[in-house]
């Protein structure tokens, strides 16, 4: 029995990790620093990719706001989706929205608990 229960323990923590090692569902926020007068400001400029390289079209990241991995690609590169935004009415009426591709350099990862 305490065979059963130690590979039952392995198999949850190895399941587990595989998912966590993946990233998608992750919880990220773009990388900042408090300004001398206070108020937060980006660490560097972060953009968003149409897709997965940095040739492909891209804008600027002007909001600072907790967002959900969708999707990974190799280089680094994250899908990222609007999480629910509980001041409305609805909070999901626009979560789930993909705004993009950025490298996960740009961000930090943030509890789940914290992702809204």
């Amino acid at each position: 029995m305490k065979k059963v229960c130690v590979v039952a323990a392995l198999g949850l923590f190895v399941a587990t990790s595989a998912h966590a090692g993946s990233g998608v569902g992750a919880c990220l926020s773009p990388k900042s620093k408090v300004a001398s007068d206070g108020r937060l400001q980006f660490q560097k400029p972060v953009y968003l990719y149409a897709a997965p390289d940095r040739q492909a079209n891209k804008q600027r990241l002007t909001l600072f706001s907790s967002l959900t991995v969708t999707a990974v690609a190799k280089g680094g590169w994250v899908r990222l989706a609007t999480v629910p935004d509980y001041a409305q009415a609805d909070p999901n009426a626009t979560a789930g929205k993909v705004v993009g591709w950025a490298l996960v350099s740009d961000f930090s990862a943030q509890a789940p608990r914290n992702c809204a």
